[in-house]
């Protein structure tokens, strides 16, 4: 074993993880490829997939129940969820990686993939923590000037809306400003974290990684985009229940749209996904 994990670390070591990463140019059916493939994972992990996304369902219903009387939070606590997508996906990434290797996935290995480059997802979280602040921030605000410090229940709020011209409005920049910075999280984030898991790059790399790929393939992107927004939205609809469904299909076709997005001819194996003691810790991120 020793011999065999002296052999990975060499390889490692020979891998210039500094050379520029390359990008495709994709065609307009990869979405759909890439979908395909997540639901293919899902059907060969069902078990371990439901596992991630019931956890994340379950506590975005408790979230939702604790907020339902205060719609700004609820209309917050939707928009953080995603933003907050590619960094709660990681479970599914790992799983992916692990099929592609041969490799039966487990909750454990699905656990460290946090610990292949916990700097690089670190930095990642702030960055979306940031975001998510101004985002709050401005809205807040925006919030406060136009109605005020009453209090209104969903219902009130509906009703406030639908009666008022203005108030129409006032949702409209509400949404276009919360699309702004969902198109932001989306290109600076779309494959940072699976770059992040599989190769030892630092988050301002991950990040300028995913803005390039999203340059160089637009429309394949805002066409993903748009389908994980459905997806999403799908799971929404069902009070967070179709979540524990879609988020991991999500994250499995995620991890796909990484590899077929970024130049690596390296096949992985086995011994890629199974060695005795963290990466990091020998400053090694797999």
């Amino acid at each position: 074993m020793a011999t065999a994990e002296h052999d990975i670390l060499h390889e490692e070591e020979s891998f210039d993880y500094s050379q520029k990463i390359e990008i495709r140019k994709l065609d307009s059916t990869a979405p759909m490829r890439w979908l395909s493939k997540g639901i293919n994972d899902f059907k060969a992990v069902p078990m371990l997939s439901l596992t991630y996304g019931v956890f994340y369902a379950v506590l975005g219903i408790i979230l939702i129940w604790l907020t339902y009387n205060n719609p700004l939070y609820t209309f917050g606590l939707v928009t953080v969820f995603y933003l907050l997508g590619p960094v709660i996906a990681v479970g599914s990434y790992c799983m992916s990686r692990h099929l592609e290797a041969g490799v039966t996935p487990s909750f454990g290995k699905g656990c460290k993939a946090l610990c292949y480059n916990p700097t690089g997802i670190l930095g990642f979280s702030i960055v979306i923590g940031f975001l998510v602040v101004v985002w709050s921030a401005i809205t807040g605000v925006l919030f406060a000037l136009h109605f005020g410090t009453m209090t209104m229940s969903q219902e009130g709020l509906f009703e406030t809306i639908l009666a008022n011209k203005e108030s129409l409005q006032f949702v409209g920049i509400i949404l276009l400003i919360s699309l702004v910075f969902a198109v932001v999280s989306f290109m600076i984030s779309v494959i940072s974290i699976p770059l992040m898991t599989h190769r030892k790059v630092d988050v301002v790399t991950a990040m300028i990684t995913s803005v390039r790929a999203v340059k160089k393939n637009p429309v394949v992107m805002f066409t993903w985009a748009f389908a994980i927004v459905a997806l999403i939205g799908l799971g929404f609809a069902f009070f967070f229940v179709g979540v524990a469904l879609t988020l991991p299909i999500i994250g499995h076709a995620s991890w796909h749209a990484y590899r077929e997005l970024v130049v690596d001819d390296r096949i992985l194996t086995v011994d890629d996904c199974d060695l005795p003691t963290f990466p990091f810790m020998k400053g090694k991120l797999k």
